[in-house]
């Protein structure tokens, strides 16, 4: 009998041990909820409400011990504008430090772990407060704290996740994937850092080879007014303006930018609001566009590309989208498979190889498409020049495309996501439902639950971050 009781309380134990193991956050990079930011608004902690930032910290319950979580709160206003704390519209006084409704508790759901026993605080803390992330998908459950500390919280050497470097002639961000330096736009002496790429660089980490693979962001068209009479270029050396307010963190950086183009004979033309939050291994950014309200304004039609062109570092590499899964070679050559590419408005794209990986979802306002189009181009012909450039000639150059007749003063946007994965790329072919599973993080994201209350994560949207 004592055998047979023995032998159930070690079948019990090792029940018990297996499924706290399979409720331990044990993401990995092959799994895309890894790359989930969690956003959780301050107003659900209740009881935290009014505190000291520096009294709060963010734990994880693993191997029975508590793990301390890098996190960051980001402040925000009581009109939901995001406080910055660098840059010309900079608003860092109206920050006051402590946790307030509106306010945004931020860190990566692969940090979460398992359920901590009841009773049990962190040593110094008075009081933990549960943070439950529940996956809709595959009804799995992780584990995150927030406590409170009677005076600061215990410090930490946590590495930061998301990095900015700013200094005259360069504006670069770093992460764990990957690094990119900004464009910069010149006035005289004066420089304004743009978010629009002019490097990317895909760190060996991730299965990249550090060298720059972006021949630079590009922005093309042109707009006419006034009936067809007066038809203007654009691209991105016309458009001025650029961040005008941005906050590092230690998980995420936000940034606001300003931009727009500059016409001759006084014309004004439409104004383009770019909010970006950079974390981790994402780029989540949403463009919102003004066209003025003037009786005197209006555009007949306009042609506008967004898009990208690649340097010779990257021939080698493969373009995928959603519309031409089979693939083609980058390698600065047309070939016949090249020259019939579908035109077809993609849902993504994507560029992969032994320089790392790049994945791009955009999505244009319905409103653009009223009275218009959207497709997307490919071209990977080197002997087409399309200046400005960094590199002459076109290799692997990928754009969203908008052809519009008549557009109306009103406002406008367009929403991308961006993706550096982790050690994605494979000569055997592409993983699809992998990158299916990462764009549904906008879809199917994770449910937080806190106090009872349910609300859906929003950290891997892109929003508004400043109401003009």
């Amino acid at each position: 009998m004592n055998k047979r009781l023995s032998h159930l309380e070690r079948t019990l134990f090792l029940i018990l041990l297996f499924y706290q193991m399979a409720n331990a956050s044990s993401l990995t990079p092959k799994q895309a909820r890894y790359y989930e930011p969690v956003e959780i608004p301050a107003e659900v902690f209740a009881s935290a409400l009014g505190f000291p930032l520096k009294n709060l910290a963010i734990y994880s319950w693993e191997n029975n011990n508590w793990e301390p979580i890098l996190f960051q709160v980001d402040e925000r206003t009581n009109d939901g504008n995001f406080i910055f704390t660098n840059g010309v519209q900079a608003n860092p006084e109206l920050a006051n430090g402590r946790l307030d409704s509106q306010d945004l508790l931020v860190f990566m759901a692969r940090e979460a772990g398992e359920k901590a026993p009841q009773g049990e605080l962190p040593a110094g803390a008075y009081k933990v407060i549960p943070i439950e992330l529940i996956d809709p998908v595959r009804s799995e459950s992780w584990w995150a704290y927030l406590a409170l500390f009677p005076g600061p919280a215990p410090q930490t050497e946590l590495k930061p996740i998301s990095q900015l470097i700013s200094k005259p002639n360069l504006f670069r961000f770093q992460f764990p994937t990957y690094e990119y330096d900004c464009l910069i736009n010149y006035a005289g002496k004066k420089f304004t850092p743009t978010i629009l790429i002019n490097r990317l660089r895909i760190l060996s980490e991730a299965g990249g080879n550090g060298k720059n693979i972006i021949d630079r962001q590009k922005i093309r068209g042109k707009i006419t007014f006034l009936g067809g009479l007066i038809k203007i270029p654009i691209n991105e050396k016309i458009a001025q303006g650029g961040i005008v307010a941005y906050k590092p963190g230690p998980v995420r950086i936000l940034t606001h930018s300003v931009m727009y183009p500059v016409f001759p004979l006084g014309i004004k033309g439409p104004k383009f609001y770019i909010d970006t939050i950079l974390v981790d291994t994402l780029t989540l950014t949403y463009i919102t566009m003004r066209v003025p309200f003037d009786p005197g304004f209006f555009i007949h039609d306009m042609t506008l590309s967004f898009g990208m062109d690649l340097s010779p570092e990257a021939k080698g590499m493969r373009y995928y989208n959603s519309v031409n899964q089979q693939g083609f070679l980058i390698d600065g050559k047309m070939d016949e498979a090249e020259k019939n590419f579908d035109p077809t408005k993609d849902k993504w794209r994507l560029i992969t190889g032994l320089q790392g990986t790049q994945i791009i979802s955009t999505y244009f306002d319905p409103k653009f498409l009223r009275n218009g189009k959207a497709f997307s181009i490919y071209n990977d012909d080197e002997n087409t020049a399309h200046p400005p450039e960094n590199f002459a000639g076109d290799i692997g150059s990928a754009f969203d495309t908008l052809v519009i007749k008549s557009l109306k003063p009103g406002t406008y946007y367009i929403r991308v996501f961006g993706c550096v994965p982790y050690n994605f790329y494979n000569p055997q072919g592409l993983n699809y439902q992998m990158v299916q599973s990462l764009l549904s993080l906008q879809s199917s994201p994770l449910i937080i639950k806190v106090n009872g209350q349910k609300i859906t994560n929003q950290g891997a949207l892109a929003r508004p971050l400043f109401y003009p």
